[in-house]
């Protein structure tokens, strides 16, 4: 919800790269209700039976949905699409049986609870619209709640089919205890004890351990301030950082799936994934209705402009860094690549404080509101009434 507030863009981008890869995965797999593109028509030997995966396995998967073990039940890892597939054609498992129903079954949230989470943003986004249009007042705050709902909508539309809060996985075992063929389980049998025996120590016990050690190197002041400043605020900005780039699940860590993990898809629009240009577009559009108050009165002309160049930064802070990256898939050129990084580095944090002023300044604005702020839209006007 945090990350939804300071950087919205980026959650629509981390979700639209998983609804592509979900629907590919589908796709990859004969997913019913989802039609083949001609490649996957004509190279039909890429799949091996007809497994009737649809979106949701899809995201099931990209959730970590699926987890390896050995013949003796012992966990081994979680298991992305490539190294189910992988395995699956080596024989070395079966492949899981589940359907679309049960997994959804598994979900926290159905149509019934996302359908009137979306008939209340659309009735909002609707109320506004009919103010703009009898010239009633619109508040700056109900602007910017306004372009949280559109994004809202894209969202959820983005992740309908993606199972909520799922809370326990599916076991997928190998068939046989001796060797496997497949590398990365192979290296998750080695990684194996260690991770357990870091669950079985707790979290509590490992930063006593580290919090302890650090202090013996760099002393008690040093410590505190690493761990309690650096460490939370390096984790706010690599956490963005992820939703752009996570596309693999780390070798350090293969219990889980990353909280911000995506592959990435496999279709792309101009030499560039999808979903970069998703964010383009979801980026102009979020910007642009934060351009709706421009001509509003303001209490003081500080105010005013301190909307202004925020509603400018949001809107164009981004674009320069992502087109930068997207040139240098076009040009082959690795410094327009790391100059967009570093361009990312710089933008992002200002782009966050000028997200924060555009949520802080609208609540202040509340203390002067023209007068039709506070009339009601009469329906009656506009429905047929007896």
């Amino acid at each position: 919800m945090g990350y939804m507030l300071l950087a919205p863009e980026l959650v629509i981008m981390w979700a639209a790269r998983q609804f592509i890869v979900a629907k590919e995965i589908a796709v990859e797999h004969q997913g019913k209700g989802v039609q083949p593109t001609a490649i996957y028509q004509i190279c039909d030997l890429l799949v091996k039976t007809a497994r009737e995966w649809t979106k949701a396995h899809g995201f099931f998967v990209i959730m970590g949905g699926f987890a390896l073990h050995d013949a003796d039940k012992s966990f081994l890892r979680v298991l992305d699409e490539r190294t189910l597939t992988e395995l699956d054609n080596a024989g070395e498992i079966e492949w899981p049986t589940i359907t679309e129903k049960e997994i959804q079954d598994r979900s926290k949230a159905d149509v019934f609870s996302k359908g009137i989470v979306l008939v209340q943003t659309t009735w909002f986004i609707v109320s506004c619209v009919s103010r703009f249009a009898t010239k009633l007042a619109v508040t700056e705050l109900e602007v910017v709640t306004l372009a949280f709902a559109v994004l809202n909508g894209i969202t959820y539309w983005l992740w309908w089919d993606k199972p909520s809060d799922v809370r326990c996985v599916v076991p997928v075992y190998l068939k046989s205890t001796e060797g496997s063929s497949n590398a990365k389980v192979s290296e998750a049998r080695k990684q194996h004890p260690i991770q357990m025996a870091t669950k079985r120590d707790g979290f509590l016990a490992l930063f006593r351990c580290s919090f302890a050690d650090r202090r013996n190197k760099h002393g008690l002041v040093l410590t505190i301030l690493y761990t309690f400043l650096w460490v939370p605020i390096k984790g706010i900005f690599s956490h963005l950082w992820d939703m752009m780039v996570q596309h693999v699940i780390p070798d350090d860590d293969i219990t889980r799936v990353p909280t911000f993990y995506g592959p990435k898809e496999n279709k792309a629009f101009l030499r560039r994934s999808v979903s970069s240009w998703i964010m383009i577009g979801v980026i102009t559009l979020f910007g642009a209705i934060h351009f709706i108050p421009w001509s509003f009165t303001f209490p003081t002309n500080a105010e005013r402009s301190l909307w202004r160049v925020s509603a400018i930064f949001i809107t164009g802070g981004l674009l320069l860094p992502l087109f930068l990256m997207i040139m240098s898939d076009w040009v082959s050129y690795p410094t327009l690549e790391s100059t967009s990084a570093i361009m990312f580095g710089v933008f992002i944090p200002v782009y966050m404080i000028s997200r924060t002023i555009l949520l802080i300044l609208p609540l202040i604005l509340l203390r002067s509101l023209p007068p039709t702020a506070f009339l009601e839209l009469k329906w009656s006007e506009f429905l047929p009434h007896i």
